[in-house]
């Protein structure tokens, strides 16, 4: 793979986190955070497959950069419901002892 594909393969990926990220929201909303984690680490694996069976060619490079948009999608997608759960959880947990902190509210010990 010529280095400037490369570049544009990882760009790929880049973008999939952060539409994975920004996505993940709503998608939570229509079908729940569990299954929305479920299924985007479910689908995580599938995305290597293509890695198997690649060989050199334009082919090849633009579908190992769509499945690593999707693998790092479901990365994003899935990274940010976890810690948006667990933020929530550390809030109710805690609510009395957060403190603003530079603007972001941390738990106080």
């Amino acid at each position: 793979m010529a280095p400037t594909v490369f570049g544009v393969v990882l760009g790929f990926g880049a973008l999939g986190a952060a539409a994975g990220a920004l996505s993940a929201p709503a998608i939570a909303r229509h079908v729940g955070p569990g299954p929305m984690m479920l299924g985007a680490l479910a689908l995580t694996p599938l995305t290597q497959l293509p890695l198997l069976l690649a060989s050199p060619g334009t082919g090849w490079e633009v579908t190992i950069g769509a499945t690593l948009f999707v693998q790092l999608a479901c990365a994003g997608a899935a990274g940010t419901t976890q810690r948006s759960i667990s933020w929530g959880t550390s809030v109710l947990s805690h609510h009395s002892s957060l403190g603003p902190v530079k603007g972001v509210r941390v738990a106080l010990y």
